[in-house]
């Protein structure tokens, strides 16, 4: 595998990177709150939404918050906060419950999963978070 990081060409085997993996304590990486994972970008490969439109649904997303009554952003929330903005509807309470059992969420965990679905659902326009925004919140975890 080979990796780039600063500019560098970092040329690790998987049992390398796995033994760098292996370092990294679980209350650790369980702070971090997003998970992507990059591809390859191709010349031909076109954006669907322009940097201009996406800057534009951010910050009507962050106007949704405000307007809202949230004295932090999504990603500051309390935890008295994310009971009282980060509302489920039942299909989204099922999921997550299923997904706190069967990926042994912790509290820290279920609560940035919550923070992420609700700004996925600002940025969806939608009041309550839906099974869709939860679905794609889950699959920015760490798996």
């Amino acid at each position: 595998m080979v990796a780039k990081f600063n500019g560098n060409v970092s040329r690790c085997n998987e049992l390398e990177i796995q033994r760098y993996k292996n370092r990294l304590s679980e209350p650790f990486l369980d702070r971090i709150d997003l998970y992507v994972v990059m591809n390859d970008s191709f010349s031909d490969n076109k954006n669907i939404v322009s940097s201009k439109e996406l800057h534009e649904n951010i910050l009507k997303a962050f106007v949704k918050q405000k307007t809202r009554g949230q004295k932090e952003l999504n990603g500051k929330l309390s935890e008295e906060d994310i009971k009282k903005y980060c509302i489920l509807d039942n299909e989204a309470k099922e999921i997550l419950e299923k997904a706190r059992l069967n990926y042994q969420l912790t509290f820290r965990s279920i609560n940035k999963v919550l923070k992420v679905a609700r700004t996925i659902a600002d940025l969806n326009d939608n009041e309550i978070i839906s099974k869709n925004d939860l679905l794609k919140s889950l699959n920015f975890r760490r798996r």
